[in-house]
């Protein structure tokens, strides 16, 4: 046996056969002469990890590799890297571009500042390519418009082609603001806002995120508005009156912005003898418009009636609130711990002469009138009653007390979440952010 040995190890010495890997490696448990002069035992090759590209020489040199190896690494590598460069969108291009373009340019000029600058240019052009369709009034103020609006809008502009705008606020004392703004071409050379400037545009102290305001009655508290329970709502809107001057009561006034319009030149618009005989021209002219344009106009009756089926409470803004409501398990609402009165009650701690002097007291004195109120609000909320947040929430805005937004947020938020009404999160935070009773509330103005 051993000569058996002696020889076949002289043979491999003799044609340097090479030996076999065993196939348990460094593992293996045997020990005799026989396996070991027939059998390799190295360590198990491990996978080492890809690096970074920066590494690629030295992992070359570890491991080893051979040329054609790492020629044939290095293609595949260039082909995923090609491969990316087609998916790298115009910024990233841009941005290749910007930094080569900055680091060739006149000394002094600074990589970040150019770079800022071509980001602003890049916001601006997608500003004016919003302003080329209607989807800017969706963008920027989260709804979308009624047919009904862009019809009147239409009216308008045959009444007085040049200067419409001009025309409504020098005759009749009206100003047609927001998405009539737009449609006007207000917005398409006016600085850029914040998102939030859009959303406060012409919202008065009282109006809730429900409400947008589409006529104010110049200098005035006095605006009419389309009311949405659902911010998808574009067809069959009521519109509303509120003077935010005198208290934050809502009225449902006309079923169609023409109706409203109507309503405007009977009830707020106060003519003289020299505007009497343009005041009924007008009137004859909306009839005559909707009547040669076969409009389907929906009447306030027929849409209020069809509300009120659906409107589960009352609220401070007597304009109710609509969740989906489950009439045979009650599911959807639950009344507040209080009535109305004793909110109110409540509320009026913030007038009393021995508090008013210290606002701190009196909001303390508030928040623990309130804390049992909210709390069952939430636990409403958590049994799926979400309009018992809603209800207390309006209500408390309704209130006008800057000094509970925090807690009006708390019930809001949640509240509109579980509703999928995420729009008036939005809203609401951005007109609590700078709730003003000011009467120009022209983002106009804001961005001057």
């Amino acid at each position: 046996m051993v000569h058996r040995l002696k020889y076949i190890k002289q043979f491999r010495e003799t044609v340097k056969m090479p030996k076999e890997d065993c196939k348990y490696w460094d593992k293996c448990y045997q020990r005799n002469e026989a396996h070991l002069e027939k059998y390799n035992h190295p360590a198990k090759k491990t996978e080492t990890p890809k690096l970074a590209p920066k590494r690629k020489a030295l992992a070359k040199e570890e491991d080893g590799e051979s040329p054609n190896t790492s020629s044939r690494n290095e293609s595949s590598e260039m082909e995923v890297e090609s491969e990316k460069e087609k998916n790298v969108g115009n910024f990233e291009s841009e941005t290749a571009e910007l930094q080569k373009e900055a680091m060739n340019n006149i000394a002094g000029k600074n990589y970040m500042e150019i770079l800022e600058k071509r980001i602003r240019l890049s916001v601006q052009q997608e500003y004016d390519n919003l302003c080329e369709s209607n989807e800017f009034i969706r963008h920027k103020f989260l709804v979308e418009m009624p047919p009904d609006f862009f019809e009147f809008w239409n009216f308008i502009t045959k009444l007085k082609s040049e200067n419409s705008l001009q025309h409504m606020d020098k005759v009749f004392q009206l100003q047609l603001v927001g998405p009539f703004e737009f449609l006007a071409g207000k917005f398409h050379k006016a600085k850029m806002g914040e998102p939030g400037d859009y959303l406060r545009h012409w919202r008065f102290y009282y109006d809730p995120p429900e409400f947008q305001t589409v006529f104010v009655r110049r200098g005035t508290g006095v605006h009419y508005g389309y009311w949405r329970d659902v911010p998808q709502d574009k067809e069959r809107l009521l519109l509303a009156r509120n003077d935010a001057t005198s208290s934050c009561e809502f009225e449902f006034v006309a079923g169609n912005i023409f109706d409203a319009f109507l309503y405007y030149l009977d009830h707020d618009f106060v003519g003289t003898p020299f505007t009497a005989a343009q005041v009924s021209a007008t009137k004859k002219a909306v009839k005559q418009h909707i009547s040669s344009n076969s409009l389907e106009l929906t009447q306030l009756e027929s849409l209020k009636n069809d509300r009120n089926k659906k409107v589960i409470t009352k609220t401070f803004h007597r304009a109710g609130i609509v969740v989906p409501y489950e009439r045979k398990s009650q599911q959807g609402y639950r009344p507040l711990m209080v009535s109305d009165a004793e909110l109110k009650k409540i509320l009026a701690l913030f007038e009393r002469k021995d508090l008013k002097d210290d606002s701190d007291n009196a909001k303390q004195a508030v928040l623990e009138k309130l804390q049992p109120l909210v709390n069952a609000a939430n636990i409403a909320v958590d049994e799926c009653d979400f309009g018992t947040a809603l209800e207390l929430g309006l209500d408390l805005f309704s209130s006008g007390h800057k000094e509970l937004h925090m807690v009006i947020s708390s019930l809001l938020v949640p509240a509109y979440s579980l509703l999928s009404r995420p729009q008036f999160i939005a809203i609401a935070k951005a007109h609590m952010e700078r709730r003003s009773k000011e009467l120009n509330l022209s983002i106009f103005d804001v961005l001057q």
